[in-house]
């Protein structure tokens, strides 16, 4: 579907927001409600699309839970009471709970450990191939655009300086700065 966000009402914004878009905040607390239950921050947003059935709440939740490898055990305990990658895939699960077509992911991984961070990444390119979303993701991690992205765009100080396939633009970067990030990170 071709929409112009600015061309829309606020209640038309709010309503694209909710229905096809997905967010990943780098900081779980900006995304999560840290004294709300885990499945009732994903009900939160189930009930921002109008679903009212508490027994339809529950079960979207536990399968967006489950999608996102979150323990379903755990399904009641508050993200402040959770480790940092249990938050970030509390977070994933409300952002993909109404099974958006574009997910925004910023630095998705950060502050997390290896082995927390290969999870993550293995569970967001399954649900990437799965349910053929398109993500967007920001991040000063090349390993990460490695695993995520096909295209890449790189900026410094808010211009885009170089695009392209990732592969390439990684492997034969063709901007100094990109070259420097490159070498510097690689």
């Amino acid at each position: 579907q071709d929409l112009n966000l600015l061309e829309l009402d606020r209640f038309q914004q709010r309503q694209v927001r909710i229905h096809h878009i997905g967010i990943v905040y780098q900081h779980p607390h900006l995304g999560l409600r840290m004294r709300h239950t885990s499945s009732g921050n994903v009900a939160e947003r189930l009930i921002m699309a109008n679903e009212r059935s508490f027994a339809a709440m529950r079960a979207a939740a536990r399968a967006s839970l489950a999608s996102s490898e979150f323990p379903l055990d755990r399904l009641d305990d508050l993200p402040f009471r959770l480790s940092g990658g249990m938050q970030q895939r509390v977070q994933l699960a409300k952002a993909i709970a109404l099974k958006p077509e574009l997910l925004l992911l910023d630095e998705p991984t950060s502050g997390l450990d290896v082995s927390v961070q290969a999870l993550v990444l293995d569970t967001l390119t399954r649900l990437q191939r799965e349910r053929h979303i398109t993500i967007v993701v920001v991040s000063h991690d090349l390993g990460v655009i490695r695993t995520l992205a096909d295209r890449v765009m790189v900026m410094r100080h808010g211009h885009v300086i170089e695009t392209g396939l990732t592969d390439q633009v990684l492997e034969d970067p063709q901007e100094a700065y990109t070259q420097q990030l490159v070498h510097a990170k690689l």
